[in-house]
This record gives structure tokens, C-alpha cells and sequence, in this order.
């Protein structure tokens, strides 16, 4: 079965990412729905929206990405807007992010405004900006679509 991710209404505040039920992400149910996953490989670039429910990113986006996994790996580059419930940095991330959990491994490079719960970064990683802690009753602010900047 395919679904039309052009038909996704992507939040665009804060409460509504927060709130956001992922598991409408794909109009089916299927245990297959769920381990969905896209790979964006070292030879994409895009320029726009990507929305997915898993996504690897190896190749550059300048845009919006809403997924509900998301991991950039070593080859890969996000500038602009991340909204997920989790997001694992390998490569380079230069963006607003509104995520329940961020992970920054290794040589993981992260530039944000960034509004998160969980917040994990290894020795070596290369973090900076504004970092906001949410906790499960804050969802009342509202975060610029702009490009991040720090």
C-alpha cells in the first residue's frame, strides 16, 4: 500500500508538535507501515520538505524534515527546520529543532535552536546554540521556521 506524504499536514507550532499523534503518520496500521524507513543517500540533495516516518540522511537538505526517526549520518547535512520525536546526529545539522530525544555521536556536528526532553551528546561532539529543555506540560511556545543560527 503507498501513502501520499503530500497530503501530511506538517505542525507548525510547537503545541502541535508536541502533540502530534505519529502513529497517523501512515494511513495503515501495518506492522510494515512501521518499519518503513527512507534513505536520502550521498548523491541526494534536496531542496524543500521531506516528510517520512524513518529517514537516514546521507546526502543534504536544505529544508523542512518531519519524520519520526530521524539519524544524519557521517555523509549527511540538514539546514533548516527538524521536527521528530527522535533525532541521532553523525554527520552535520545546522537547524530548529522541536525532538523528545537528540543524540549527537561521535564527530556529530550540531548547530540549533533547539527544544527538546532528552538531550545526549558523546566526548567529540561539536554542539552549540540555544538549547531549551521541555517538559511534558510545556508546549505553549511557539518556535520560528527560520534557518537556525548559533
Amino acid at each position: 500500500m503507498k501513502f501520499d506524504y503530500s497530503l501530511v499536514v506538517v505542525p507548525q507550532r510547537e503545541e502541535e508538535v508536541a502533540n502530534f499523534d505519529w502513529d497517523k503518520l501512515c494511513s495503515h496500521s501495518s506492522s510494515r507501515g512501521r518499519g518503513a524507513f527512507s534513505i536520502i543517500d550521498e548523491s541526494t540533495g534536496i531542496s524543500g520538505k521531506l516528510v517520512a516516518r524513518n529517514t537516514f540522511i546521507r546526502g543534504q537538505i536544505e529544508g523542512l524534515v518531519f519524520a519520526e526517526h530521524v539519524t544524519v549520518e557521517k555523509t549527511g547535512s540538514v539546514s533548516g527546520v527538524i521536527f521528530c520525536r527522535t533525532l541521532t546526529v553523525l554527520g552535520s545539522v545546522n537547524a530548529n529543532i522541536i525532538c523528545d530525544s537528540v543524540y549527537v555521536r561521535g564527530d556529530g556536528v550540531m548547530k540549533a535552536i533547539l527544544k527538546y526532553r532528552i538531550l545526549k551528546f558523546d566526548a567529540g561532539a561539536d554542539v552549540s546554540g540555544h538549547f531549551e529543555r521541555r517538559s511534558a506540560s510545556d508546549v505553549g511556545g511557539v518556535l520560528s521556521l527560520g534557518h537556525g543560527s548559533g
